[in-house]
């Protein structure tokens, strides 16, 4: 995979010469007389490690996210704990791997322009705890008239969709309506293995 032989950039803004230059007058004009007693004596060692918690994959025709755990760690220390912001959109994906479902730490999952179909995909997210951001507009299940509710319903601690934030108003009467609709689909169930018996 393509993800073996690309380093990871810093998230941070790359300072302009100029830029440099007046952090390092400003610092010698505020240097005092005890600042600079300071300068002798020994300096201690300041250890700053770097953790990369955000990947983004979009863009990319992926039609499969089977083998990521695998293929991050190596680039990534331990990203089955660290990543907690994952961007998938705009690639070629039909469901909800199990690969995925193994970033037990993941906040926010963008997979908005894929083409994923039905809304049990959604279901399977319920395996990220701490999931409180998702993206899955532009995908075919965004066409069924229940979408929103269904997945507000299916994940009740979003607090994000589609870059909408989710209203506490809006949580409970998703709740509630999947609750229901629960109810009805095991209903529904019922009836058709009680009709295949009777046929």
């Amino acid at each position: 995979m393509f993800l073996q032989s690309e380093e990871p950039r810093s998230g941070l803004k790359p300072r302009s010469a100029g830029e440099r230059e007046k952090e390092a007058g400003d610092a010698e004009s505020v240097a005092s007389p005890t600042s600079k007693a300071k300068e002798n004596e020994p300096k201690m060692r300041v250890v700053v490690r770097k953790v990369t918690t955000s990947v983004k994959l979009n863009n990319n025709m992926l039609e499969s996210v089977s083998g990521l755990p695998q293929t991050l760690e190596f680039r990534l220390p331990n990203p089955l704990l660290n990543l907690q912001w994952l961007d998938l959109s705009f690639n070629q994906l039909v469901t909800v791997e199990a690969d995925l479902l193994r970033f037990y730490n993941l906040k926010a999952l963008y997979m908005h322009g894929n083409c994923i179909t039905r809304l049990s995909a959604v279901d399977r997210l319920r395996k990220l705890p701490k999931l409180i951001s998702l993206t899955m507009n532009g995908n075919p299940i965004e066409s069924a008239k229940i979408y929103r509710v269904y997945v507000m319903g299916a994940l009740p601690s979003l607090r994000s969709l589609d870059h909408s934030t989710i209203t506490d108003e809006e949580a409970n009467n998703a709740c509630v309506w999947f609750q229901g609709h629960l109810i009805r689909v095991k209903k529904k169930k019922e009836e058709m293995a009680l009709q295949a018996l009777d046929a």
